[in-house]
């Protein structure tokens, strides 16, 4: 039996095991059934026994089959107005992608790196966290990995700085999309899990005024541990890698940067529109999806639009799933009673000073993370912060966002995230390099996401 036949077994154990089985002494019975559909989640995701998008679906097989929810309710978590804002987030991101804006970003921000190691590895790493806060972590990495793969490789004569400036961009795409509420999933599901269960709407800006500061100084970390191994200056054949977009700026590119832009200022600005016109409902979602619809109404200048159905089909529809499958299980824990319960046991650790507790948490989350999604370990423990924060009566916004912070860090291994991935195909990069510097990193991120968290946390969500 192959592990992966192994572990989809187990979880069906996991899953049909409470039905037989009596429920222990204080947990009610909808609550254990609910625990059986959680562990059978967990272990899938974990393990990827099922495709993650596939383990997302089973709320809406099982919850009516064990009796713990109606199908409707069940499935409304799959529509949540913030799946809405991740949609319409990926839509613009594959206009931007498809008019070729992002590569002349990209080209035109490392042109300007000069030949000092320190600079170049820089500008890699602004150039792919900026990329990072408005397309996919994968998508940025892809971009920009080959533009460093060239400059490295005309420095063979350096591997540790190729080594540096590739883990450079695999690392600051994971940091650019913590600053984003559409950066990452899990940023976008600590929102909609706090939008279903406490009625509070997190905005583009309210997440900023967090995530920005956490990925400018990861950033400026990350920066510093790789720039120890960037020793001399470089080559002059440096300059002719960073040609990579010199024509004249196309009318898809320019039409697209204007939707973008606006779009960007129409989400850092809504509680402004919202107080100059109160007569218009306005959403971080509603704007998403008028950028959307002007991307496939608006011409690209050459006889097409912005945006085709054909382009926008290869969007991760898995991610929006994914997301679905989360809310909809942490809905389940909460109408079954089970994070109830989940809660009362978090009480024994009641003594634990609250910023040891969220610094062990996040510590599961990250380290457990380096071998599983962190959008499955967002929507695992998410729901378990929110008990333990309702437990310990403590803010569970505030509880529950270094947790979400957190979720997205994974620096050590090669399966950790896909962009780490992505730049381990590079000779210059070995697994041995990725956990020499990946391992302190993932410490470091801990530290900076609960910190922060803690000191900015209540000024921008108390």
């Amino acid at each position: 039996m192959t592990p992966r036949s192994l572990f989809s077994a187990l979880g069906l154990l996991l899953l049909i095991a409470p039905v037989f089985l009596p429920a222990p002494r204080g947990v009610p019975d909808p609550a254990w059934l609910a625990l059986g559909l959680a562990l059978a989640m967990a272990l899938w995701w974990v393990t990827e026994a099922l495709p993650l998008a596939a383990t997302a679906l089973l709320p809406l097989a099982a919850a009516p089959l064990l009796g713990i929810g109606d199908l409707g309710e069940v499935a409304r978590a799959y529509s949540h107005p913030l799946i809405i804002l991740f949609l319409g987030g990926f839509l613009l991101a594959r206009a931007i992608e498809k008019s070729g804006l992002h590569r002349r970003l990209a080209g035109a921000l490392l042109g300007k790196a000069g030949s000092s190691p320190g600079r170049v590895l820089a500008a890699v790493m602004l150039t792919t966290a900026f990329l990072s806060l408005w397309i996919s972590n994968t998508a940025s990495a892809m971009v920009v990995a080959p533009i460093a793969a060239a400059v490295a490789a005309s420095q063979a004569d350096r591997p540790a700085f190729g080594t540096a400036l590739m883990l450079g961009v695999a690392f600051a795409a994971t940091i650019g999309g913590m600053g984003s509420l559409i950066g990452t999933p899990p940023n976008a599901l600590f929102a909609a899990y706090v939008s279903e269960v406490y009625g509070i709407t997190v905005s583009f800006a309210q997440w900023a005024a967090i995530g920005v500061p956490v990925a400018a100084i990861l950033l400026a970390i990350t920066w510093l541990v790789l720039a120890r191994l960037t020793p001399g200056p470089l080559g002059p054949d440096l300059a002719t890698s960073f040609d990579f977009r010199a024509d004249a700026m196309q009318a898809a590119e320019r039409r697209v940067a204007l939707i973008a832009g606006l779009t960007a200022l129409a989400w850092i600005t809504r509680p402004l529109i919202e107080l100059a016109f109160p007569a218009i409902t306005l959403s971080d979602a509603g704007i998403a999806m008028l950028a959307a619809i002007a991307l496939f109404l608006v011409p690209d200048g050459a006889g097409g639009r912005l945006l085709d159905w054909d382009t926008a089909a290869g969007l991760r529809w898995d991610v929006l799933i994914l997301f679905g499958g989360g809310l909809a299980l942490a809905g389940l824990l909460e109408q079954t009673g089970l994070a109830a319960w989940i809660g009362g046991t978090v009480r024994q650790m009641a003594d634990l000073p609250e910023i040891l507790l969220l610094l062990l948490i996040a510590a599961l989350i990250v380290y457990v993370g380096e071998l599983a999604s962190n959008t499955a370990m967002a929507a695992i423990f998410l729901p378990i912060t929110g008990a333990a924060a309702a437990s310990l009566n403590a803010d569970p916004l505030t509880f529950m966002l270094p947790v979400a912070l957190a979720a997205s860090i994974g620096f050590m291994l090669p399966v950790a995230t896909p962009p780490n991935a992505i730049v381990f195909a590079n000779p210059a990069v070995t697994r041995g390099a990725m956990l020499r510097a990946g391992a302190p990193l993932d410490l470091v991120g801990v530290l900076v996401a609960v910190g922060t968290s803690a000191l900015l946390g209540p000024v921008f969500f108390g």
